[in-house]
């Protein structure tokens, strides 16, 4: 087969050939793609730099996060550039800072795991949580972006606000409420970031408090099991309180009295690890893992587990209200 090109450069010059050869090359190679442009527009909230940010976005823009119905008065949707101009100053604010863990390019959408760290979060006591955000592009500009949570993320942010929430519209209702009112704006989040670092303040020592006392009433109820001690199981213990063990059978706590009563239940060492404490208020949740080396009737059933306490306080003294463990398969 006879090259083209010295047949074609006959009737078009080959200076204007290379010309254009080279302009369509350098043109494809140069087009950013939809990937690097959402990486542009994360590198632009890491920065701060709102103004390259708003460029990457349609006039008409539209920024979700989507949780479930009954966090939404947390969240919410914004529209057009003014709205995306309030959210970014929050974020500036609220020095939000950005991570991507995964993403992945399907035609005109961009899907990005991602985690956030910020002051706000920081100051709940939130450790960048995980989320997903779905970038859908018109041409080469941003269209839509969606943010999602986990069902027990969102719940996580739920919780976590609540608190300061019920503390902040108590303590400074008129601050709140115009915090309310500016909503995702820089005026929002210096009047956010400034009642949670108040809230903080007067409340970290009593949560620190509260899950040093949890803490060691875990480790002392073990030792209570060790030494078959009834009067400590039945002063740390709700009237009502039940346990579930991982074998799915349901001990009440007259059951439990009654097998410490028993001698049947015999524990020679009761080890707890990894210990977690959440408080709400006059409620905490304390997951752990444990080792344990036990005899039921003579049978060995020694194992490791997985745990979950619900402890309420109740005229100043910690109670727990209920249980539940789950058996570590050894390998």
């Amino acid at each position: 087969m006879k090259n083209p090109i010295p047949k074609l450069s006959m009737t078009v010059p080959l200076a204007f050939l290379l010309s254009l050869i080279l302009t369509i090359s350098f043109s494809s190679c140069s087009k950013p793609k939809l990937g690097d442009i959402v990486r542009e527009h994360i590198k632009a909230v890491n920065n701060d730099d709102i103004e390259k940010n708003l460029t990457l976005f349609t006039d008409d823009a539209v920024f979700e996060i989507a949780v479930p119905e009954q966090y939404r008065q947390f969240y919410g949707k914004f529209t057009g550039k003014d709205q995306l101009r309030d959210l970014m100053e929050w974020d500036v604010v609220n020095n939000a800072r950005l991570t991507i863990n995964d993403m992945k390019v399907e035609g005109n959408t961009v899907i990005v795991k991602l985690t956030e760290k910020n002051e706000g979060w920081r100051l709940m006591g939130i450790e960048e949580p995980p989320f997903t955000a779905t970038y859908k592009f018109r041409g080469r500009l941003l269209e839509k972006v969606k943010l999602e949570f986990s069902p027990e993320n969102a719940e996580l942010l739920g919780e976590k606000f609540k608190p300061f929430a019920e503390w902040a519209s108590k303590e400074h209702p008129q601050e709140f409420n115009k915090m309310a009112t500016a909503g995702y704006s820089a005026e929002g989040a210096r009047l956010y970031l400034s009642l949670a670092k108040e809230w903080r303040d007067k409340t970290y020592t009593k949560t620190v408090s509260a899950e040093q006392e949890l803490i060691k009433l875990e480790n002392e109820w073990a030792e209570a099991w060790v030494k078959s001690d009834v009067a400590f199981y039945n002063r740390i213990t709700v009237d009502d309180y039940t346990w579930t063990s991982p074998w799915g059978m349901v001990f009440t706590k007259a059951i439990d009295l009654a097998l410490l009563k028993s001698g049947d239940d015999v524990i020679k060492s009761w080890v707890l690890a990894d210990m977690k404490v959440r408080v709400y208020g006059d409620a905490a949740v304390v997951t752990g893992r444990d080792t344990i080396k036990e005899t039921y009737k003579g049978k060995d059933v020694s194992g490791q587990h997985q745990w979950t306490h619900t402890w309420i306080k109740l005229a100043g003294h910690w109670q727990c209200v209920a249980g539940h463990s789950s058996e570590i398969a050894q390998k």
